[in-house]
C-alpha cells in the first residue's frame, strides 16, 4: 500500500515502538565494520559514536531499543554508493557514552547528540532515516530544527501527536513502555534478554550484537523511557512547538504486525505536515522493518530520496 498525501486525511490502520533488535542477514558483520570510518564527537561531557561512508548528501540513520548502528547497514551499504550516509550509536548505546541520571534523557539531550554530530559532519542539511526511538527523535528534530532538515523517513514511529493521541485513547498500548519504566526493568533486560530478543541468529551477527550489548548501558537505555514516561510532553517537548508543521517531505514506512504501534496511530498525520507525506505499509512485516523487509525498504528509500532530495552526482 502506498499513499502520497498533501493535506489530505489519512485514516489508515498501522502497528509497534520500541521493542525487538534486529536481524540483519549472515554477514560476516566484524569485518564489514572495516568499511565504515569510525568517529567520535564529546556533546557536554557525552561521547557520541558514529560510523560514515560514502560521498554525496547525507543521510543520518538513528536505531531504536535494542539495537546499534548496524542495524541499518543492508541500507547504508547501498546508499553510500550515492550518498554521504551517517550511522550513529544513540547515547547509552554500544560505543556511545550514557550518563547514569535520568534526566540526561529528555529528549532535549536525545536531540542535541544528533545535533551534536550534524554539526561534526558538516552539512548544512541532512535527511533523516529513524525507527523507533531513532524516529522518535528525528521527528522532533524536524519540528524544532527545519532548517536543518530536507527530508524524515520514520520507520514504524509514528508523529509524536499523533502517538499521544491515540495512546490517551487507547492507554493499554503504552503497557509496554511502562514495563520499561519500572524500576524493575533493569533486572529483566539483561544481556540474555537482549540478546533473545534481537533474534541474531548467524554466529557473527550474534557475536557482533553480544559486544554492542556488552559495551551498552543497559540502565541507560531504559531511562529513555522513564524520561518519557507518564507525560508525552516529557517526550515530545512542548506541545506548543509541536502545532508546528513539519515543513520538509515526509516518508513513512510501517510494517502492519507492529503490536506496539497498532494502526490507529497513524491516523491524522496530515495534520502535522505541511509538505508532501509519502506511505508504504508492509503487511507481513513487524517493528524492525529495515530488518524484516531489507529490500524492499531500500527501494522505497531510494525511489523517495530521488524523488525528494538533490542527487548525489
Amino acid at each position: 500500500m502506498a499513499l502520497v498525501l498533501h493535506q489530505k486525511k489519512l485514516m489508515v490502520s498501522l502497528p509497534r515502538l520500541i521493542t525487538g533488535l534486529v536481524t540483519i542477514s549472515s554477514l560476516s558483520c566484524h569485518a564489514q565494520f572495516n568499511d565504515y570510518t569510525d568517529h567520535y564527537v564529546n556533546n557536554e561531557g557525552v561521547n557520541i559514536h558514529y560510523v560514515s561512508r560514502g560521498d554525496g548528501p547525507t543521510l543520518v540513520f538513528l536505531h531504536g531499543f535494542p539495537d546499534f548502528w548496524f542495524t541499518w547497514k543492508y541500507q547504508m551499504d547501498q546508499l553510500s554508493k550515492d550518498y554521504n550516509v551517517i550511522g550513529i550509536d544513540l547515547r547509552a548505546y554500544n560505543q556511545s557514552e550514557g550518563p547514569s541520571e535520568t534526566d540526561g534523557y529528555q529528549m532535549t539531550k536525545l536531540m542535541s547528540d544528533i545535533l551534536v554530530v550534524i554539526k561534526d559532519v558538516g552539512n548544512d542539511q541532512v535527511t533523516l532515516i529513524g525507527n523507533d526511538w531513532g524516529g522518535a527523535i528525528a521527528w522532533q528534530i524536524a519540528t524544532y530544527y527545519p532548517n536543518q532538515v530536507n527530508g524524515l523517513i520514520a520507520c514504524n514511529i509514528p508523529h509524536p501527536k499523533s502517538l499521544s493521541n491515540y495512546l490517551n485513547a487507547h492507554p493499554e498500548t503504552a503497557d509496554y513502555t511502562k514495563k520499561n519504566e519500572s524500576p524493575h526493568a533493569i533486572d529483566y533486560w539483561n544481556i540474555e534478554r537482549l540478546m533473545d530478543t534481537s533474534g541474531a541468529v548467524d554466529q557473527e551477527l550474534s557475536s557482533a550484537y553480544m559486544d554492542a550489548f556488552e559495551r551498552s548501558n543497559i540502565q541507560g537505555m531504559l531511562n529513555y523511557y522513564k524520561a518519557s514516561y507518564p507525560k508525552p510532553s516529557q517526550v515530545t517537548g512542548n506541545n506548543t512547538a509541536l502545532e508546528r508543521k513539519i515543513k520538509c517531505p515526509v516518508l513513512m514506512l510501517h510494517g502492519m504486525k507492529d503490536s506496539a504501534f497498532p494502526p490507529g496511530t497513524l491516523n491524522d498525520h496530515w495534520m502535522w505536515i505541511k509538505n508532501s507525506f509519502t506511505l508504504h505499509t508492509f503487511p507481513d512485516a513487524g517493528h524492525f522493518i529495515q530488518r524484516e523487509a531489507p529490500e524492499k525498504v531500500l527501494y522505497y528509500i531510494q525511489q523517495w530520496l530521488k524523488a525528494n532530495v538533490k542527487k548525489a552526482k
